[in-house]
This record gives C-alpha cells, sequence and structure tokens, in this order.
C-alpha cells in the first residue's frame, strides 16, 4: 500500500544518513522504525495504569535512582519497554 506523508526535509536528510549507516534504503528504515514504535506502542497499551504504576514501583526497588541518573532516564525507559 502507498501511503503519502510529508516530512521535514532536515528530518528526511537524517533519515538517508541513518539509514544508509544501517545499510538500507528510507522506505526500509521508515518501515522497520515505525514497526518497532507500533510494537512498543502495543505492549504499553495492554497495562492499565495500575499495573504500569505498580512495574515501576517494582522495578525502582530493585534499581534504585542513583545520583544523576536522571540524565539517563530516556534510555532505562525505553529499555524497560523492551523487556515488557
Amino acid at each position: 500500500m502507498q501511503v503519502v506523508i510529508e516530512l521535514d526535509e532536515k528530518l528526511v536528510a537524517e533519515i538517508d544518513a541513518v539509514a544508509k549507516d544501517f545499510n538500507k534504503n528510507r522506505w526500509q528504515y521508515i518501515n522497520d522504525s515505525l514497526q518497532k514504535s507500533l510494537e512498543q506502542d502495543k505492549r504499553k497499551r495492554k497495562y492499565s495504569e495500575e499495573e504500569v504504576s505498580k512495574m515501576y514501583e517494582d522495578a525502582y526497588g530493585k534499581f534504585p535512582v542513583q545520583p544523576d541518573e536522571f540524565e539517563i532516564e530516556d534510555e532505562q525507559m525505553e529499555e524497560f519497554w523492551k523487556q515488557v
């Protein structure tokens, strides 16, 4: 199926550069990226707010917050959702 979307020129240039690094064309890179994002979002969606809160509580119980940890919090959240 063909879908037409409008992207910022700078974003397209960045996509092309990264895709090249992974030996992919633009279509492959965007398709793979959207598929990964969709899978993550579907995993997030299947848990209730209470379940997610409990998962965070358990995770922080096992791995307490360390000084300067919030600088890498986004990376940790990405890893967290990959494991769910």
